[in-house]
């Protein structure tokens, strides 16, 4: 299969490494320091301590370069999706499919606005990764898991090949019954996670030895739940007791605490800023997110230049 992969950070360099170890043509769009270590010295993945370097089909900030492929990935941040959207149209053709792998509730609606809603797929990944340092990603699974799935669920033959070319490079590619359900339990823990890790300015294995702060973070994701239930998506509560006994006692933190922490934009309006507004626009009270996404609002604003110090 002919992939192209747009960014190249932690969850498209590890999708990348697998894949083109797997023996698919990849093809990689990526920018600055990134791109010059890849196309010099390849793309090194680690994982389990084992780890090993791929040359793919292509490195460029040029998708022109690529040619038509059979899938792209977009794995940038949720603010770029757009952006990103422009730059692959050269890659595209009647056949191509789009796999969106963004946080949050609109990335495939923002991607079928410009190039068309019957060439997206729906995607989320549920691993963690790391970008070591430019060109060079760690993998923290062994068996990484990546929900896909047709916006209206339907099982259809190009979901299934994406399926298998996944899964024949060590992926383990679901899926699910209700995309829909599996993407509001996914933005139920990551939004959880990452604004309670911003609020606090502490990773989870500092924050979760004090319990009033635990219970705040559960209440947290049963906020997001009934907020999932006012549009008739109805998250088992055993997606959060699953998060309580997983809690993260390593890093523990998210890419929104960490760029809030580091005071850059992040993707607080695509993540509890969704929920929010959601929550207002079906009248539930969700007092715990509404809390901590107007206390880091101006973090936010003054990371975007739009309030001054």
């Amino acid at each position: 299969m002919k992939i192209a992969i747009f960014g190249i950070g932690a969850i498209g360099g590890y999708i990348a490494g697998r894949l083109t170890k797997a023996g698919e043509e990849v093809s990689l769009i990526s920018r600055g320091e990134t791109l010059n270590v890849i196309r010099n010295s390849g793309l090194t993945i680690h994982n389990d301590n084992k780890n090993y370097t791929v040359t793919p089909k292509h490195i460029t900030d040029n998708p022109e370069e690529i040619g038509i492929v059979d899938t792209i990935i977009i794995c940038v941040k949720a603010d770029a999706v757009e952006i990103a959207s422009e730059m692959i149209k050269p890659l595209i053709n009647e056949n191509t499919i789009i796999v969106q792998t963004q946080n949050g509730l609109t990335a495939s609606q923002k991607i079928g606005q410009i190039l068309g809603k019957e060439k997206v797929l729906e995607g989320i990944c549920h691993f963690g990764a790391q970008v070591i340092s430019p060109g060079v990603v760690r993998g923290m699974a062994n068996s990484p898991r990546l929900t896909i799935a047709e916006t209206n669920n339907d099982k259809t033959q190009r979901l299934l090949s994406l399926q298998s070319t996944l899964n024949n490079a060590g992926f383990n590619a679901v899926i699910p019954e209700s995309f829909q359900v599996d993407q509001w339990a996914k933005l139920m823990a990551v939004s959880a996670l990452g604004s309670i890790g911003a609020i606090t300015r502490s990773n989870s294995p500092i924050w979760r030895q004090i319990p009033s702060v635990v219970e705040m973070w559960i209440k947290n994701m049963e906020e997001t739940r009934d907020v999932a239930k006012s549009l008739n998506i109805d998250v088992p509560y055993q997606e959060i007791q699953d998060r309580i006994d997983n809690l993260p006692q390593g890093v523990g933190s998210t890419s929104m605490h960490r760029d809030i922490a580091d005071g850059k934009p992040s993707e607080i309006e695509h993540q509890i800023g969704s929920i929010v507004r959601i929550a207002k626009e079906n009248n539930v009270t969700i007092p715990v997110n509404s809390f901590i996404y107007n206390a880091l609002l101006p973090l936010e604003k003054l990371a975007r230049g739009e309030i001054s110090a």
